[in-house]
């Protein structure tokens, strides 16, 4: 099932559960939002943990964890909100029965440290790219604060709810265009500067919304969406042809979007090297890197050699090729003020 920009998303209550998973090894790279490992663990943890209400229980789910901590007693702690459309005590019961069989899912888990509260998620009727009124009805967000009442209530040009008068959010993106092998893992990120109050950041692809604030919003198991302080991510592991294409990051409410290219090229690099961890391979100084950093158009070994014998790229008449790498970007984005290219090239 896929959310449309325009659905209403009705999960309005949150579990928010603290979970003990003695026998998960905690890494530094459980820290580590951007991480493969962080991505990986925290799917399927939620995966487990959603599978767990929506095999016994009726209406609308979907699980997030939200961080790991570790416990120099007790272990690995995760923290897991579980979004449902109502409260029912049969959750709760669901939920402590399998903390007391000791597993959710192929994970084992403990009742030390466990701990659950129910709150209320905050919630509009209206689509990513809509404001709210006071009174719930929606405008586009474009007609905020630009002198005329489009709501009933004039609260589209209220100082407070409205947010007139603020400085509009700026989006500042890690990197907007990203060169990703097939297979590889999709890493797209952005600090999001003088947002007001709750407002909450979507992630959409060709209209279908993929997720919101910290919450997943597709039935695709390999997309996580998530968030740390100001900066928001979206993740998309084993990467498909089907991914290439123009993902969007909306402020929701406030007219102010930021558009990332995917680009999935067909490299095919070497497998992992056996004296690496798994999921890695050695670049010639012996440094370890991650598979999907191969031939990603970003020169990260020591050496550059993760970028050698990789397909060479033909840019197209619209587009600028990048003076020392493999790379190519659009032709409007050279002398932009913004270094597009990694050797700076586009704006010399």
């Amino acid at each position: 099932m896929a959310f449309s920009l325009f659905s209403v998303v009705s999960l309005t209550v949150i579990y928010r559960l603290t979970i003990n998973f003695p026998e998960l090894p905690y890494t530094a790279e459980l820290k580590n939002v951007e991480s493969d490992e962080y991505v990986t663990v925290s799917r399927d943890i939620a995966h487990a943990v959603q599978s767990l209400v929506v095999s016994d229980l009726d209406g609308k789910f979907t699980a997030k964890v939200t961080e790991f901590k570790y416990h120099k007693i007790i272990g690995s702690l995760v923290y897991v909100d579980l979004y449902a459309e109502k409260e029912s005590p049969l959750v709760s019961d669901v939920i402590l029965s399998a903390i007391k069989s000791g597993k959710i899912g192929n994970f084992s888990v403990s009742d030390e440290g466990f701990e659950l509260r129910v709150v209320e998620a905050s919630q509009s009727p209206c689509a990513a790219t809509e404001f709210t009124c006071l009174d719930k009805t929606c405008i586009p967000a474009d007609r905020r604060c630009d002198g005329r009442r489009d709501c009933a209530d004039g609260s589209d040009e209220h100082r407070e709810h409205g947010k007139c008068k603020h400085h509009q959010p700026i989006v500042q993106q890690t990197q907007r265009i990203v060169f990703v092998p097939k297979h590889g893992s999709i890493h797209l990120s952005a600090v999001v500067d003088h947002s007001v109050g709750d407002t909450q950041i979507a992630w959409s692809k060709n209209g279908v919304l993929l997720g919101a604030g910290a919450l997943t919003l597709t039935d695709d198991a390999r997309v996580s969406v998530y968030q740390k302080d100001r900066k928001h991510f979206l993740a998309i592991v084993n990467a498909t042809d089907s991914d290439d294409g123009t993902y969007k990051m909306i402020v929701q409410g406030m007219n102010v979007e930021a558009d990332f290219e995917v680009r999935i090229t067909s490299d095919r690099v070497a497998i992992e090297s056996d004296e690496c961890p798994s999921g890695e391979r050695a670049c010639k100084s012996g440094h370890c890197l991650p598979v999907s950093q191969f031939c990603d158009r970003r020169a990260q070994c020591p050496d550059g050699d993760d970028e050698e014998n990789c397909s060479e790229v033909e840019c197209k008449s619209n587009e600028f090729r990048c003076k020392s790498t493999n790379v190519c970007v659009p032709s409007v984005v050279v002398c932009d003020g913004w270094k597009d290219c990694h050797d700076g090239s586009d704006e010399q």
